[in-house]
This record gives structure tokens, C-alpha cells and sequence, in this order.
């Protein structure tokens, strides 16, 4: 160190307090051997004081901290959100690391930057999410998902509180946080916190008025719309073969400018629409039809749909789930619930990519890759998510949210994801074994039964009384229910 023109040694020279040559305020500086580890060797802080006295103090009670955190075992003098990040992120899966990533943006970069963790205590954890709760509802709505403009869904901040209460966790274990605080087991007691049922949280679609009459017609209508041959894309020079370079697929709309306006279609003569609708067709029967998960299915590529056929000449669509692509670490088979039919889908959807992007479907290729106005080497991306492609659609066809039936002011959205609870509360109203439909979703039977059985008793009235059936006689019961007729309310 260069001479400083002031300079006093503490504690039998255990600490230095100067002041720079070059300081015009007479700022004090502390210095003292690192405790913590052998990189870097000494602590260099400004006092940010020109008293000594207060700079003596200071000096001392920072010197005291950093040996109680060598005897407490600690390796940092301070802990930052950020830097737990930084060190144990990548322990995380992808998809966790993404959610930790969106927390830290809204909320915890706003309330902890800077902050020294290793100094929370439970008390702070539950200042934190108090704030947490305020800040959300204060938010203005923009593109994040906002249920409720009075209060906010217990099930976020369970599955922020995860996540962070692991970062601590990693912390602690690995002596940068000295005590390790208590995080709130449940949120009931917060104000301004709702808590739906585990089986009313997301979106589901009835199966007559949702379901039957608004998305079956829209599926008809698409692929009805891909199929005209007036829209669907040409070949530059119809005379010869395709060529990627020389002779590529143009969309009806350019093919021919003077198409009219009744033989034009916004969704389907238009090359971005046509591959919209027809990878919302494609992704939204095949979820419906397999219960396979949206994140899942991102990562899917074409050598993972085949056709199958059994002894009896029967031919299944079948999807296959390898150990890397399941959210659960477990590979499986996806069984189709509509036979060769999700197959013949897949066929005429794989066109729409091979038009789309001008380029040859290989086996290794994504099964939905991304897509936009420029198609250049975005084929060998995989999209990242389905909540763009599936928002547009739902609400266009009004099907994007609706208001909880328990909880007044609370929406419930719709995603990719309401598929997959259609397919599975459908299986189980069909009386198939939940055993079977955990194989094929992937997912516990308990997590079926708290998450996806909506299904009320009545579903099952017939089977319940089935043992009495054969004892009932009509003919003498008939002026008997009369009787009760008038009694009777509908369901």
C-alpha cells in the first residue's frame, strides 16, 4: 500500500483505518486480514466518513462481523439474491430455472438487490412476501397472467416460496447463510390471498357447451381450411419439383394477386395465419387426444409420432415420451385415444411445415419449431413455449378465461394446458382405470385425484344403481312417480 498521510492501527493492529492521499473529502478507509478465505486476502472498505471516531467504530464492529462469520463457518461476507443465482441456478431443471429467473425480474431484484440474505431471519421472509402480495396487486395488467385485481392465488406464492426457500436451502448448506429462516408453510393467513381448489385452478372445458359446440366446429373449420386446394400454398413453377432455393412454396395469396375477395381467407391463404391454425389445430387435438403435457410436447420431435399396428390389424397413434423430454425424468408411450386418426393429422400437418419453411421434414427434427415472418434456420429452434400460440385462438373463439364459480372477482385463464385436464377428466367420466391414465399422462394417481377428477357423483349415477335394476318393475312404479314427478329438479 502506498503512504497514506493518515493512518492508525486498531486492536493491536488487527485493523488499518486511512485516508487516501488522493481523498478531497478526507474519506477513512478500512482494511483487515479476510477471515473468510485466502482469495482475496484482505477486506478493503470505505468507512464513508471523515471522523475518525466514527470510522474507529465502524471499523471495529466490521472486523467483529467477519469473525463471527469464520467461527459461525461462512464463506462470503455477504450473500445477494443474485449471487445465489449465480452459484447454485444451474442445480436447477431448465423449466424451474425459467421461473426463477421471471421471480427474480418482478419481485426479487426489486425487493433483495443489494440485501445480505445471510442476515434474514423469518421475520424478513415474512416481510418479503407481504410486500410481495402488495406489489402484484399494484401492478398494472400487461402480458403476465393477473387472476384477480383484490388478491393474489396462494398457489404462486407456494411455488415462489419453493423456489426460494431452495436457494436458501443451497445457501445454507453451503455456508454462505449462516441460519437457515423459516418460510410460511401456508399463505391462508395473508390478506388480500385466495385459494382455489387444486382441481379449479386452470381453465377446463365442458364437454357440450365448450368443448362440442366451440371447439369441435373450429377444429372442422381448420382443417377444413387446409385442406381447399384454392388456399392452400404453390410451387413457384408448378411444372417441376420443389427445390428449396429455386422452385419454393409461396402462399395462395402471392401465387395469385388477383385472388377476389370471397376466394381469399385471412387464415388460411396468408403464410404466418395458415401455419398458426394449423400448429393450434395440431397441438390442441393431440394434447386432447393423449393428455401429453404442453412442456413436454415442445420437445417432441417428428421421430416420436409413429403409427402402430397390433396383432388384430387395429392401428394406434402413438407418442413417444423419451426419459429427456418427460417433466418427471421417466420415459413412456403416449396411447392416442382416436386411433390412426391424431396419425392422419400429423401427416397433413408435416406438409404444412414442409410449405411453410421450404424445407425437407427430417426425423430429428423438431415437432413444433419456431416460426415468423422470417423463416431463416428457425426450423432448427424449438419453439419454447405454446402460451402464444394457444392465447390468440382461445380468445378469438372466447374461450380464453372465465370467472371462478367459488371465488367472485378471482379469472380463471385457459392455456395448452386445459387440454390436457380435458383428456384426463374425460378418460375418468369413461370409467377407464386411473392406473391406466396415469401411464399415459405421466402423472401420479394422486396427483389425478387432488388436480384433475371434477367429475361429481352424478357422472356415475347409473353404475351406482345398477345393482337394483333388474329388481325394478316400471309398470307398477308408474303412478307412483307421477306422484313424485312434480317434485323433480333437473341437475
Amino acid at each position: 500500500m502506498s503512504p497514506q498521510n493518515l493512518q492508525e492501527e486498531l486492536l493491536e493492529g488487527e485493523i488499518l483505518i486511512y485516508v487516501r492521499d488522493d481523498s478531497a473529502k478526507g474519506i477513512w478507509q478500512i482494511r483487515f486480514d479476510n477471515p473468510l478465505s485466502a482469495s482475496p486476502r484482505y477486506i478493503r472498505v470505505s468507512a464513508k466518513t471523515a471522523s475518525k471516531s466514527l470510522a474507529t467504530e465502524r471499523a471495529i464492529s466490521l472486523y467483529r462481523e467477519y469473525q463471527s462469520r469464520a467461527f459461525l463457518g461462512l464463506k462470503e461476507g455477504t450473500i445477494t439474491i443474485d449471487m445465489l443465482i449465480a452459484k447454485f441456478g444451474t442445480l436447477f431443471k431448465p423449466t424451474c430455472r425459467e421461473v426463477i429467473d421471471l421471480c427474480n425480474k418482478l419481485y426479487w431484484s426489486k425487493y433483495m438487490r443489494g440485501k445480505d440474505l445471510s442476515r434474514w431471519s423469518t421475520e424478513d421472509i415474512e416481510e418479503y412476501f407481504r410486500w410481495r402480495i402488495k406489489e402484484q396487486l399494484t401492478r398494472p395488467r400487461g402480458r403476465y397472467h393477473k387472476a384477480s385485481d383484490t388478491s393474489v392465488s396462494s398457489g404462486t406464492l407456494t411455488l415462489e416460496r419453493s423456489y426460494l426457500k431452495a436457494l436458501f436451502n443451497h445457501g445454507y448448506k453451503n455456508n454462505f447463510i449462516a441460519r437457515m429462516p423459516a418460510f410460511p408453510r401456508t399463505f391462508d393467513r395473508f390478506s388480500n390471498v385466495h385459494t382455489l381448489p387444486h382441481n379449479q385452478r386452470r381453465g377446463r372445458f365442458d364437454l357440450e357447451d365448450d368443448y362440442r359446440k366451440i371447439l369441435m366446429p373450429d377444429f372442422k373449420r381448420i382443417r377444413n381450411g387446409l385442406s381447399k386446394k384454392e388456399w392452400k400454398p404453390r410451387l413457384q413453377n408448378q411444372d417441376i419439383p420443389f427445390h428449396p432455393d429455386s422452385n419454393k412454396w409461396i402462399s395462395a395469396t402471392i401465387y395469385n394477386k388477383k385472388l377476389g375477395v370471397d376466394e381469399k381467407s385471412k387464415y388460411f391463404t396468408k403464410k404466418t395465419s395458415r401455419i398458426s391454425s394449423a400448429m393450434f389445430w395440431f397441438a390442441a387435438l393431440l394434447i386432447a387426444n393423449t393428455g401429453i403435457r404442453p412442456a413436454e410436447l415442445i420437445k417432441l420431435r417428428h421421430r416420436d409420432v409413429k403409427l402402430v399396428r397390433d396383432d388384430d390389424g387395429r392401428l394406434y397413434s402413438v407418442v413417444y415420451i423419451s426419459e429427456e423430454v418427460s417433466k418427471i425424468g421417466v420415459a413412456r408411450h403416449a396411447i392416442s385415444h382416436d386411433f390412426e386418426a391424431t396419425y392422419e393429422r400429423y401427416l397433413q400437418y408435416k406438409e404444412e411445415l414442409h410449405c411453410y419453411f421450404n424445407r425437407e421434414i427430417n426425423q430429428n427434427d423438431w415437432l413444433f419449431p419456431k416460426y415468423g415472418l422470417n423463416t431463416s434456420g428457425l426450423y432448427d429452434e424449438r419453439s419454447k413455449g405454446l402460451n402464444n400460440l394457444f392465447r390468440p385462438h382461445l380468445q378469438r373463439l372466447g374461450l380464453h378465461m372465465k370467472e371462478s364459480d367459488t371465488h367472485k372477482g378471482v379469472k380463471i385463464f385457459y392455456s395448452a394446458y386445459s387440454f390436457r385436464s380435458f383428456y384426463i377428466t374425460q378418460r375418468l367420466a369413461a370409467h377407464l382405470s386411473i392406473y391406466t391414465i396415469s401411464k399415459n399422462v405421466g402423472a401420479s394417481i394422486d396427483t389425478i385425484m387432488r388436480s384433475y377428477d371434477i367429475n361429481e357423483t352424478w357422472v356415475f349415477r347409473n353404475e351406482m344403481t345398477q345393482h337394483l335394476r333388474q329388481w325394478s318393475k316400471p309398470d307398477m312404479d308408474n303412478s307412483r312417480l307421477q306422484d313424485l314427478e312434480e317434485h323433480a329438479v333437473s341437475w
